[in-house]
Formats: C-alpha cells, structure tokens, sequence
C-alpha cells in the first residue's frame, strides 16, 4: 500500500449532525400549524383529527429519538488509502472489524463541512465537520478530504 505523500494520516473527532435536531423540530412545528388550521377552518374533525394527530404525535417522537441516538461521536481517520469511523474509545482496536470508506463533501463551508462516508455495501452516514472540534487538524483534514490515494 503506497500512501499518498500529499495527505497526511488525520483522525478528525466528529459529533452528531447538529441540524438534525432543527429540522425535525421545524417540521414537528409546521404540521402541528397545519393541523390546527385544518381543525379550525376545514371539515378535519372528529376521528380523522385524532388518527393523524396519533400518527404526527408518533412520528415526531420517533424522528427525535432517531436523532439523539442515531449516530454517537466517533472520529473520522484517513490512514492515506481510506477513509475509517472510529468509535472514541474502542474497547479494543481492530482493523478486521473496520470497513474502508470513500468520502463525498456536499458542502463546503470552508470553517465547517458536510462530509459523508459510503462503503462498498452502499450504506452512507452523514457527518458535519467544524474546525471548532480540533482546529490543529483541520488543515489536515481539509487536505485529506480534497486528496486521492495513489
């Protein structure tokens, strides 16, 4: 394995998507203006009211503890040929149990980035870097991000 001499080998600590938790409280807040408006200008009354409020009062709840618990902090590696997630602290190290990834950027803010990992399996997970979480690194990463193995 020949590693590309342009990046270095960066591991980069990452946190939960932080809009996640915005987006699913925007869209609770939207429906629930929806509803009310239909309840008190429109002929939604009765059952069909009080199904979809049971099925908006599930979904939002659900879409909440998805958003809490669906991705833990970890850290972003680049060992120069692929792209690794890390837990932050391995109970024990293994490469056996560690898929290699590709990384896409979706948006680049240049202090912050959308960044998402893909595998061969075809699963991606999204990731929402800032220079605030490591600001020695980010240079690094930045170059990492932006480079290919040989």
């Amino acid at each position: 394995m020949q590693l590309n001499s342009n990046a270095p080998s960066v591991d980069f600590p990452v946190g939960r998507f932080f809009m996640g938790i915005y987006w699913v409280s925007a869209l609770s807040v939207v429906t629930a203006c929806a509803f009310a408006w239909g309840f008190l200008f429109g002929d939604f009354q009765g059952w069909r009211f009080n199904s979809l409020l049971l099925v908006w009062a599930f979904a939002t709840c659900l879409s909440l503890w998805t958003v809490r618990h669906g991705q833990s902090p970890c850290w972003l590696s680049w060992d120069g040929n692929s792209w690794h997630e890390l837990p932050i602290n391995p109970p024990v190290y293994s490469s056996d149990n560690v898929l290699a990834c590709g990384i896409s950027v979706h948006l680049d803010l240049q202090q912050s980035m959308l960044v998402s990992l893909h595998n061969l399996n075809g699963f991606r997970k999204w990731f929402w870097v800032s220079q605030q979480s490591f600001p020695e690194r980010w240079h690094g990463f930045r170059c990492a991000v932006y480079s290919r193995s040989e």
